[in-house]
């Protein structure tokens, strides 16, 4: 099983019981409480966002690429940030040419940081960046840290919560049903769209009305806190 859906598992037993054994996928796990044997199919909730061409993919797909550049920065950089200063980047995703980019960037980070410039809007390959230099420690060992805006994301919560749930239940449920099993099927919904909370979700499972075969729906967040939807 892979880590997450072990720390689902985990949360599922600390919320219901019982103890969970690994399943043939489908379903991921099963989970023995009270005496049944309930299969349990893990997702995760990531959001999607348009490729420019019109297909929807993961989120995390697109904003890998800046987050690997940012850590990159960060350990290529480390020992040419003062102490008491920190930079905080805010980059565009997807990003281009993150070769040159990254060339550039470091650059522009250094100039400002000789200049007392301590906020800088630019364009680097036609990628949107914000340096903003701060004073302070952050209390980690990292010295440049960023956040990703994505320039294809939807902004509105209850779209996203929709498409989430629309995507990954209908797409679980033709997976089960791949696999006979007479008993209970439980669908674990991982949420790493941490903006939506459990009020969101139910509220886009009401205005959906999907039919399934689930006997649970189980929202779990990353603190492994779990709410059936």
């Amino acid at each position: 099983m892979r880590p997450d859906e072990v720390f689902v598992m985990n949360s599922i037993v600390e919320k219901f019981g019982g103890n969970f054994t690994e399943g043939e996928d489908p379903p991921d796990a099963y989970l023995q409480l009270n005496g049944k044997s309930i299969a349990v199919e893990v997702t995760q909730l990531v959001q999607q966002v348009q490729n420019g061409k019109g297909e929807m993919v993961s989120r995390h797909a697109q904003d890998r690429p800046a987050m690997t550049l940012s850590d990159e920065l960060d350990r290529q950089m480390k020992n040419e940030i003062s102490e008491g200063k920190y930079v905080y980047l805010v980059l565009g995703a997807p990003i281009n040419n993150i070769r040159k980019t990254k060339s550039e960037l470091k650059k522009e980070i250094l100039n400002q940081l000789k200049s007392g410039v301590v906020k800088q809007d630019l364009v680097i390959e036609d990628n949107r960046i914000s340096i903003n230099i701060y004073d302070g420690d952050r209390g980690t060992d990292k010295k440049i840290i960023s956040a990703i805006a994505n320039r294809y994301s939807d902004a509105n919560i209850l779209n996203n919560t929709m498409s989430l749930l629309s995507d990954r239940i209908t797409s679980k449920l033709k997976k089960c049903k791949a696999k006979s099993y007479e008993g209970e099927y439980w669908l674990a919904l991982l949420n790493d769209y941490w903006v939506a909370d459990i009020d969101s979700y139910k509220l886009a499972y009401s205005k959906l009305n999907i039919q399934h075969d689930f006997n649970k729906i189980l929202l779990v967040d990353s603190y492994g806190q779990v709410e059936c939807i």
